[in-house]
């Protein structure tokens, strides 16, 4: 059952029609409607309030299709990569995802990323937004692969740990990446440092062709949009 099922089969229990309810919470009877058919997503503050009325917890409403959203969402930011070199195009994508998403934090902070310097008030705007929401985000300190490494043996360790080397290498040099475009230090010098990194990658044979990828996704200026 995704979020939509279980709305509908919460507000039946309450003998509901969707009018009545949009009207208990000061919305549109199109809005429940597109809730329950799966066209749109409450945000989460419209969670927390439907979480109360229905006297659920919120991970009961919101467990149902986190999976199914993360990955529609991922779908998504893969589909616009191309479009980033047109910033304007990359603008309307995302607030066209946003619509059916709203508030989500990863297509807010795509869209802080496209749009231009000179609309400083609404890149400020839009960043307090996403800051919110990625605040809300549970911190993690591990990879479930990670995990998965200490807890298996044999082949299936091995497995394990070559996908947590190549997730880790990509993070360090996607923060290369960001380091080299925002930060101190210098594009030269966070070079450099990839170069080094990822000498030491190359040693371990299966790793070599995705060093290499690394690394000319680093030197183009692409990388970054596989990561953001």
């Amino acid at each position: 059952m995704d979020m939509g099922d279980k709305l509908r089969a919460l507000r039946r229990e309450k003998k509901l029609t969707q009018e009545q309810l949009a009207e208990y919470l000061h919305l549109s009877s199109q809005a429940v409607s597109k809730w329950e058919t799966g066209a749109s997503c409450p945000d989460l503050d419209m969670v927390l309030r439907l979480a109360a009325f229905y006297q659920v917890s919120t991970d009961e409403l919101l467990d149902f299709d986190r999976r199914r959203i993360d990955a529609e969402v991922d779908a998504l930011v893969a589909e616009s990569v191309p479009l980033r070199r047109e910033p304007a195009r990359a603008e309307a994508f995302y607030r066209e995802a946003l619509r059916k998403y709203p508030n989500n934090e990863v297509l807010l902070n795509c869209l802080l990323m496209v749009i231009p310097n000179e609309r400083a008030g609404e890149k400020l705007e839009i960043g307090a937004l996403a800051e919110r929401y990625l605040a809300r985000l549970p911190e993690l300190y591990f990879l479930k692969t990670e995990v998965a490494a200490f807890l298996k043996d044999g082949e299936a360790r091995l497995a394990e740990i070559r996908k947590t080397e190549e997730v880790c290498a990509e993070i360090l040099a996607a923060m290369l990446a960001l380091r080299a475009k925002d930060g101190p230090g210098g594009r030269e010098r966070c070079a450099a440092l990839l170069r080094e990194l990822l000498a030491v990658y190359r040693q371990l044979p299966e790793h070599a062709s995705h060093a290499d990828e690394l690394q000319r996704l680093f030197d183009s200026d692409e990388l970054l949009d596989c990561f953001l």
